[in-house]
Parts: C-alpha cells; sequence; structure tokens
C-alpha cells in the first residue's frame, strides 16, 4: 500500500472515499444478516443444518448484534439506546473472526 506521501490530494482523496465506500456497504451488509438473524434463536443455529457448537453460536449472534448496535449507534439512529460506555463494539465481532491481536 502506498503512503499518503507518495500519493497527490486527489489520490489520497479517491483512496479515503474508496475505504469509506467499503466501509459503509460492509455495515449494511452486516444490518441484514442480523436482520436475518433476529428470526432465529440461538437454538436454531444449534440444530441441523447448521449444527454449530453452543459458543460459536452465540458468539455469532453477539457479533451481529454488535455490528448493528455499532451501525446504529454511527448513524444516531433516534431512540436508539447506546451501551453502556466504554463498550468494546469489536471484542465479539474479533471472537468471530478469530483475531486476537488486533
Amino acid at each position: 500500500m502506498p503512503m499518503f506521501d507518495e500519493l497527490n490530494k486527489e489520490e489520497v482523496v479517491q483512496r479515503i472515499q474508496m475505504h469509506f465506500a467499503a466501509l459503509l456497504e460492509a455495515f449494511a451488509d452486516c444490518a441484514q444478516d442480523y436482520q436475518w438473524s433476529t428470526a432465529y434463536s440461538q437454538a436454531d443455529f444449534e440444530a441441523p443444518p447448521l449444527a454449530m457448537s453452543a459458543n460459536g453460536s452465540q458468539d455469532l449472534l453477539n457479533g451481529l448484534a454488535d455490528i448493528n448496535d455499532l451501525w446504529q449507534t454511527a448513524q444516531g439512529t433516534p431512540g436508539f439506546p447506546l451501551p453502556t460506555l466504554p463498550y468494546n463494539f469489536l471484542a465479539s465481532i474479533r471472537k468471530v473472526m478469530g483475531i486476537t491481536n488486533r
């Protein structure tokens, strides 16, 4: 990845806009995943055909809820309750992804 001091102003703005667009698209995709998941219980994820472990299913549902909460908070959704701060929205997401040192 080129460093910003190697790019001109237009390239810097374009690069940042590209990252922002990817982030917004990912948030929208995760919001749809969360909405889909609300129709199911943890037991549904543990039953066939998914047959996830209890920990795996709970981690997945927690990650989806946290990314949805982060998205709602970022949008300033009226009436959306903020979690008790400080709150690490990324902890459950990193757990699902298997990332512990970021």
